[in-house]
This record gives structure tokens, C-alpha cells and sequence, in this order.
């Protein structure tokens, strides 16, 4: 009997924290806000995908029809580990037996969620605790193996009396994937065996927020002349790679469906923003196979395209995030890594402009980025009023060089877009590089004036 907290609502409320313990390098508690815009910083390998990629484990066990022995489906199309110590953090156990991960996630102040895994050093990672609250239950609750039937009527009374009403009096905790869930059945002396299964409104809310995650890599952009058209499944689930479904999402927004000229007159609009193209159409093969092209030049009309393959890889590695930008929902969390890949340093700096655009209307962002440009663009365009400061937030990540793990500095822009206190480490290095230029061009035209 599981529910779903989002009826009566447009969307539902979006993830608004993120804490992570015992992950890779993020071995003590990172507990971090998560606003419209969230930029993760940081030098490589110190830490950003870390606060992520719990999420994406979860993503690719719920989207899977395979259930593992563990709670995480290991290997999938977000990511591929063949054991769990290749991630749970690597600390000194002492005389602890178990490697604890924990994740907690907020959706404001009503719906949260807390899972508590752990396993030893050599046996499998196994779900210790599932806990929460929301709007629904009179107090947070707790879930776990030794959970008695008596506690567990108390985390939903009405429910479970009228469970027990229909015969299903026998409580007992099951773990379904990363999470635990309560089974109501009949008792065995009934001779009968139906059973139902409970699980809290925010933890389903959690895996409907999880499944509708939009996750775009940094590794995208392949050069493809042709791609399989993908049926888009309603309410906003992409299963696999985002990026196989981005020349089916534009050739329905080509046709004239009711509601979505806008999203292609949007796109338009967007490569026009950042200078890579003046248009952009599909063409259907045959019944399973369709292609994506701009026109050849800026000035060039739609009767003369070229496949988008053949436009170098800033076009291509540029689609999936402007797509996803625009075909998001408000409330629905999109991770990207690495947004600038490939554009032009103008084309970073405008490329602010559209991710604060989709932050505005509510579409929740986090991105990674090494780009001075791009958060520069984003610093501006709070300072430009484009987007209100209370709407982005930064997270800072270095990685401590003895132990090995992370800490994160956390900013807040002012209305001005000045963020205060926050690590110069790009605009150090950025004028560290000219200094240094401009040293050696000096000593150079010295050199040979003698």
C-alpha cells in the first residue's frame, strides 16, 4: 500500500539537502543545501561527484527490473562498481566491525528521509535503518529489522487498523532494495496468504524524486548521424542515459503538439544564446530511427541543414544540457556535470544566462564545473537581478592531502552577487597565469633589447 504524496499537487516538493556520510572521500558528515542553483566547485578528485553518486546508485536500482542480492544494483547505466569498498570511505576501523554509509535527504521542512547502511569489511553492505517524517504520520519513525508489530502500528495507527480489519494483522519489516518497507499479512493459521506492503510518503516520495532525476554526464556528445526514436514515458521519467532521448524530445517539440512549440522555440533560443546555431530541426528516417540538424551557417535557412554530427563536438555535447534544461519541471532535480564542456569562453559566460533562467521557474540544478566563467556568469546574473540570490547557493570542495578527505566551504551570494568568505582557487590561478605571461614577456623583450 504504498502512496503518493504528490496527488493534489503540481509536483511535489524538491530535494532541499543532501547529507552524505561514509562515501569515498566524504568520510565525516557533509550535510549541504541544495537550492535551485547549486554549484559544486572544487579542485579534481576533491570530493564534488561524491555528494551525487548515492543518488545515482539509487536511480539505477529502482529503474532496474533485476533485484540484487544487496541493496544497490551495482553496475548500471549511471555507474559501474564491482564492489562496495570501492566507495564506502576508507577510514580506520579500530575495533568497529562494521563501514557504515548514510544518505539524508530533505524536501523541505515536511518530507524527510534518512537511510543507514553497513557492512563489514567482508561481508555484503546491508540496509541497518530506514527513518523519516512528513506531513501524514504523527512522528518521525524509524524502521529497521528489530522493529517490534507494536512500534510498528504506532507509525501509522489508522492504517494498520484497518489493515487489521481486513485480516492482515501480522507485522514485520522487509527490506525492498536500499530501503525497508512494513508487511501487513494474514497469519498463517488463516490459511490464507495475502499480503500488503507500507511504506511512508516520504520515502515514496524520495523514490519518485530519485527515478525523475536528470543526470547528464560529463562523458556525452557522441557524434551520432542517427539515433533510435525513444518513446518519452509521462510524468518525466528518462530511464538510462539522458542523452538518448534528447533527438526524440526535440522532434516532439518540432511537431505542432499542443504545449510544446514553446519548448522548441526555447531551444532555438538557447544555441542562439550561445552562438552554435540559428535553428535546429529532426528528420524520421524510417519508424524506429530519426536525425538532428542546424542550418550550415547563422545565416543559412532551414532548407539547408547539416546533420549535427558533422559540426564539430560543441553542438552535440551542448544539446543534452540545454534539453534537459528546458524540459525539466519545477521541483525536478537535474545534475550536470560539467555544463561548459566543449563552449567557447563567451559561450560559458552566456550559458549562466540559461541555467538561471530554468532555476527561476523552479527546476532544481546542481552543477560541477571548473569554469571561472561560468560562475562568474552566475554571480552576475544575481547582481543583474536575473535570478534572486536566495535562489543559489555554492559548495567549495578541497580534499584534506594527509587524510584524504573532503571539506566543503559553503557561500551565499548577496544581492550585489558578492559571495564573501570563498576559496579564490580559480581567480588565483587565473592571475597567477597572466602574471607569469606578462613576467616572461618582459624578461623576453629585455633580453633581446640588449
Amino acid at each position: 500500500m504504498a502512496t503518493d504524496p504528490t496527488n493534489g499537487q503540481q509536483h511535489g516538493p524538491g530535494i532541499t539537502r543532501i547529507a552524505v556520510t561514509g562515501f569515498k572521500s566524504l568520510a565525516s558528515k557533509t550535510d549541504l543545501e541544495i537550492r535551485p542553483l547549486t554549484v559544486l566547485a572544487g579542485a579534481n578528485s576533491s570530493g564534488k561527484s561524491s555528494l551525487m553518486q548515492p543518488l545515482l546508485l539509487m536511480k539505477q536500482t529502482l529503474e532496474s527490473d533485476f533485484v540484487a542480492a544487496g541493496p544497490f544494483l551495482l553496475s548500471g547505466p549511471y555507474l559501474e562498481y564491482t564492489d562496495t569498498k570501492q566507495f564506502l570511505s576508507r577510514v580506520e576501523l579500530g575495533d568497529a566491525s562494521q563501514q557504515t554509509l548514510t544518505v539524508g535527504i530533505d524536501f523541505g521542512d515536511e518530507f524527510k528521509v534518512g537511510l543507514t547502511l553497513a557492512g563489514a569489511p567482508d561481508t555484503a553492505l546491508e540496509v541497518v535503518e530506514t527513518q523519516g517524517s512528513d506531513n501524514v504520520l504523527p512522528q518521525p519513525w524509524r524502521i529497521s529489522r528489530s522493529s517490534s508489530p507494536e512500534y510498528l502500528k504506532t507509525i501509522h495507527p489508522v492504517l494498520f487498523d484497518l489493515l487489521g480489519r481486513r485480516g492482515l494483522t501480522e507485522l514485520s519489516v522487509d527490506r525492498y532494495k536500499f530501503f525497508h518497507r512494513v508487511l501487513a499479512s494474514a497469519p498463517v493459521s488463516s490459511n490464507s496468504t495475502p499480503s500488503e506492503f507500507f511504506v511512508p510518503d516520504s520515502l515514496s516520495l524520495l523514490n519518485a524524486k530519485i527515478r525523475r532525476l536528470i543526470y547528464v554526464p560529463g562523458l556525452r556528445g557522441d557524434q551520432n548521424r542517427k539515433w533510435l526514436l525513444a518513446e518519452i514515458a509521462a510524468h518525466g521519467f528518462f530511464e538510462g542515459p539522458f542523452e538518448s532521448y534528447v533527438p526524440s524530445l526535440i522532434d516532439s517539440w518540432v511537431v505542432p503538439v499542443p504545449g510544446e512549440r514553446k519548448k522548441i522555440h526555447d531551444l532555438i533560443g538557447a544555441l542562439r544564446t550561445l552562438e552554435l546555431a540559428s535553428g535546429i530541426g529532426s528528420r524520421r528516417l524510417n519508424e524506429s530511427e530519426i536525425e538532428v540538424s542546424i542550418p550550415r551557417t547563422s545565416n543559412s535557412t532551414e532548407d539547408d541543414p547539416v546533420n549535427i554530427a558533422d559540426v564539430g563536438l560543441a553542438v552535440p555535447t551542448a544539446l543534452p544540457v540545454l534539453v534537459a534544461l528546458i524540459q525539466a519541471d519545477p521541483g525536478q532535480l537535474v545534475y550536470i556535470e560539467q555544463p561548459e564542456l566543449h563552449l567557447h569562453p563567451r559561450a560559458q559566460w552566456r550559458l549562466a544566462q540559461l541555467l538561471a533562467q530554468a532555476a527561476s521557474r523552479g527546476v532544481r540544478l546542481v552543477i560541477e564545473t571548473h569554469s571561472s566563467l561560468l560562475l562568474r556568469g552566475i554571480l552576475t546574473q544575481v547582481a543583474e537581478s536575473k535570478i534572486a540570490s536566495d535562489k543559489v547557493i555554492l559548495h567549495w570542495f578541497e580534499r584534506d592531502k594527509e587524510t584524504g578527505f573532503s571539506k566543503v566551504h559553503s557561500a551565499e551570494p548577496d544581492s550585489a552577487g558578492r559571495v564573501g568568505d570563498w576559496p579564490e582557487d580559480f581567480s588565483d590561478v587565473e592571475l597567477k597565469s597572466d602574471n607569469q605571461y606578462l613576467d616572461a614577456v618582459e624578461k623576453k623583450l629585455y633580453a633581446d633589447a640588449k
